[in-house]
């Protein structure tokens, strides 16, 4: 993995973020918090942190021990929230990523997961924080068809048309 891919999923993933928050903002901050039955998590507040919280638990140590932060989910109430805290350790990630050469960046050196000793470069602890949040993409469907709500498309495809400007939807 390049950084000009790790870049591509950065971009990506935004798009997607864009799309939900365009589906999910409008429904009021109090359907975050509301339970969903039979989706897997316990609202979709949970599942969005789960994501964001994933760039913290990966990326936030330069050191390359994984951190096991936790955070009081229950004072989470609102999309604005959510997404302050997107925004911090995604920028933190950012910084991490524009401080490593592209020697540093593809290197793969020891990481303490989990109290394991791997090896893995920054580029593939990357790639595996920005594959994770897209692995939730499915999640959150599946919150949203169980609210009653239409999910956006968040396809790959469709971030390439509007990157290239082409008119999709």
């Amino acid at each position: 993995m390049n950084r000009a891919a790790i870049e591509e999923l950065f971009a990506f993933t935004d798009f997607s973020w864009r799309l939900h928050e365009q589906t999910i903002r409008p429904l009021g901050d109090e359907r975050l918090c509301e339970p969903v039955p039979g989706s897997g998590w316990p609202a979709l507040r949970d599942a969005l942190m789960h994501i964001s919280w994933a760039y913290e638990r990966w990326i936030s140590d330069p050191e390359r021990v994984t951190t096991d932060v936790s955070f009081d989910m229950q004072s989470t109430r609102s999309w604005e929230d959510i997404d302050q805290y997107r925004r911090k350790v995604r920028g933190h990630s950012r910084q991490y990523l524009d401080s490593l050469s592209d020697s540093e960046l593809t290197t793969a050196r020891e990481m303490d997961i989990d109290g394991e000793s791997l090896m893995f470069s920054p580029a593939d602890i990357f790639a595996h924080a920005l594959l994770h949040e897209r692995e939730h993409h499915g999640d959150i469907s599946t919150l949203l068809y169980q609210m009653g709500v239409e999910p956006p498309i968040v396809e790959y495809r469709f971030y390439l048309m509007e990157a290239r400007g082409e008119a999709w939807g």
